[in-house]
């Protein structure tokens, strides 16, 4: 199998009290989707701080949104450099 074509599991984000984390990448996921997917992710973030920008106040929902969505495009790249 070559590098980058899937990717492997690996947590990422946020833990519990426990250290558990609440979120991870699933093993297997095609070097196509993953990247759909950290586009996906990647737009979302980029939307958030856009508005961000514009907003009067400080917006945490979209501090979140933002943060949260950086999050899963570093595992979701983290998962598929893990797996070579």
């Amino acid at each position: 199998m070559n590098d980058y074509l899937e990717t492997t599991a690996l947590p990422f984000g946020m833990r519990d009290s426990r250290e558990q984390p609440f979120f991870s990448v699933n093993p297997g996921i095609s070097l196509e989707d993953a990247l759909c997917h950290l586009a996906h992710l990647l737009r979302c973030a980029y939307d958030s701080a856009y508005e961000l920008t514009d907003a009067a106040a400080l917006e945490k929902g979209l501090v979140w949104s933002t943060l949260h969505h950086i999050e899963g495009a570093k595992g979701l790249v983290d998962a598929l450099i893990a797996a070579r």
